[in-house]
């Protein structure tokens, strides 16, 4: 026991007095997540339901980059904080217990070792990733479902009305039938009818107008101009491999297919993270504003400053310090970025700019819009004429039967039927005044990489590569302690003598 426990402090203590004298806050910032991880060995296969469950960023940003990974590098793939990093993959750890090890370097940096198939080493040993996991896989296929049913309520909306407005339109035309009947043989006129839809059960006759079935049914007396060329027309537009099918096309209509640019910030991060241990750990803000979300570039020899204060939040969460160079430039250097337990060579290669995507209006395409916005008019037209025949009922009357039914839930077909075009009229402002900021600031993004191609930069960026640093590459053999290993195994007496005499000197 009193081994275990010297052993446990050291492994907390050798960032701070290790071999190449790493001490005060650097190595301290590394004591919480090794006591994490040490606390995690206590058990054979894990504590996968003890520890706080690592969020999925941080399991696939460790899939991408693994198996063997430092913080820097998840931070790196994920697009993650380094605290976020260094949290999620203490939480990780902890969980899988043996099927994860850490390992301590000569210099005193940790590095982490896991499964190939993080994933389904993850989902045996906690319930809770298990259910997740299947979560993830079966939300697809769920909220396709979820737009499919949109879909088919719209047909249930007008197949309700129809039916009900067929139900009155026939009720009316017997009662009016039994009428003409009375009058022939009392040889009596009373009130005439009118044509169109009427309504008896006892009650008075109901009119509104041309009957909306003509929206449904083809009237010889009628004209319909165009049909069989639209519908030519839609079928040499149609994508013989469509993205959606009609069903589906319905919920694209009324509330979209979602933002394009969703997930945006975690990929700038992980762009300026790649870009910022490819060029030695060190930043200009030219080079990283076509990457993230810049103000408008003005011109460094005017009177105005260059606003850079839209780096901090990416300078925070990457641990990033700004230093002024030699000729008063400002750059930003990424120590904490700068190990790595992969390929120092290889690495994400960003891309030279990150453009925001225009939010479309819908995926679905224009022939199925046609379709959709035509079934959703005849809907709203008989959901009003079904409003009128019910309205001249008298007050507190109801309907037998289905029909009863049917007046009852009348103000959620309305509603639905009125919200069918409302929500997507309210999306469609909206989305114009948001495509308009897409693009202010995709301008921006552009106007500062021309600056950066121009070579008005050029001196800055020379100035910059004065502070770049190597990348500290932890290779297997500079490991000095493994929890995967027993301390036999690797030797550690000595180390373990060396750690009692600089603790008590």
């Amino acid at each position: 026991p009193h081994s275990m426990c010297r052993l446990a402090l050291w492994l907390l203590a050798t960032p701070l007095c290790g071999v190449e004298g790493y001490v005060g806050l650097e190595g301290a910032l590394w004591r919480a997540p090794a006591r994490a991880f040490l606390a995690s060995r206590k058990a054979t296969k894990g504590f996968g339901e003890a520890f706080e469950l690592p969020s999925d960023k941080v399991v696939e940003a460790v899939s991408k980059a693994g198996p063997r990974v430092t913080v820097a590098d998840v931070a790196a793939a994920g697009g993650l904080s380094l605290a976020e990093a260094r949290k999620g993959i203490v939480a990780l750890a902890g969980s899988l217990g043996q099927e994860a090890s850490l390992e301590v370097s000569k210099t005193g940096e940790l590095s982490y070792t896991f499964p190939s198939d993080v994933k389904a080493e993850l989902s045996k040993v906690s319930s809770a990733a298990a259910a997740r996991e299947a979560w993830n896989e079966a939300k697809p296929a769920l909220f396709t479902g979820l737009r499919i049913a949109f879909g088919v309520a719209l047909f249930t909306s007008i197949a309700v009305i129809y039916a009900a407005l067929i139900a009155i339109q026939s009720s009316s035309s017997s009662d009016r039938d039994d009428r003409d009947d009375r009058r022939r043989s009392n040889n009596n006129f009373g009130d005439g009818g009118f044509g169109g839809g009427g309504f008896g059960f006892g009650g008075p006759t109901l009119y509104f107008g041309p009957s909306p079935f003509d929206l449904f049914f083809y009237r010889p007396y009628y004209y319909y101009g165009g049909y069989e060329t639209t519908y030519e027309d839609f079928e040499a537009r149609r994508d013989p491999k469509p993205q959606m099918g009609f069903l589906e096309a319905v919920y694209s209509f009324v509330f979209g297919d979602g933002d394009p640019n969703d997930g945006r910030e975690q990929r700038s991060l992980a762009a300026v993270a790649a870009l910022a241990r490819r060029n030695g750990g060190v930043l200009t803000a030219e080079q990283m504003a076509p990457l993230l979300s810049p103000t408008a570039y003005k011109d460094p020899g005017s009177s105005v400053n260059v606003n850079e204060s839209w780096v901090l939040n990416a300078i925070s969460r990457l641990n990033g310090r700004p230093e002024v160079a030699d000729n008063g430039q400002i750059i930003y250097v990424f120590d904490d970025l700068q190990s790595t337990a992969g390929d120092a060579t290889t690495g994400q290669k960003p891309p030279p700019i990150m453009e925001e995507q225009e939010i479309p209006f819908s995926l679905a395409d224009e022939g199925q819009l046609g379709l959709v916005v035509a079934l959703g008019v005849a809907n709203l037209v008989g959901a009003a004429y079904l409003g009128a025949q019910l309205a001249s009922l008298p007050a507190g009357l109801m309907l037998p039967g289905w029909l009863g039914a049917v007046q009852s839930i009348y103000p959620g077909l309305l509603a639905y039927a009125v919200s069918f075009f409302a929500a997507p009229a309210l999306r469609y402002l909206n989305l114009s005044s948001t495509n308009s900021a897409i693009q202010e600031r995709n301008r921006n993004r552009n106007d500062w990489l021309q600056v950066l191609r121009s070579g008005t930069v050029d001196g800055k960026l020379a100035e910059a590569r004065k502070y770049r640093t190597s990348m500290r590459q932890i290779s297997e053999g500079d490991t000095l302690y493994s929890t995967g290993k027993g301390a036999a195994e690797q030797g550690t007496k000595n180390d373990l003598a060396d750690f009692d005499r600089r603790l008590g000197s």
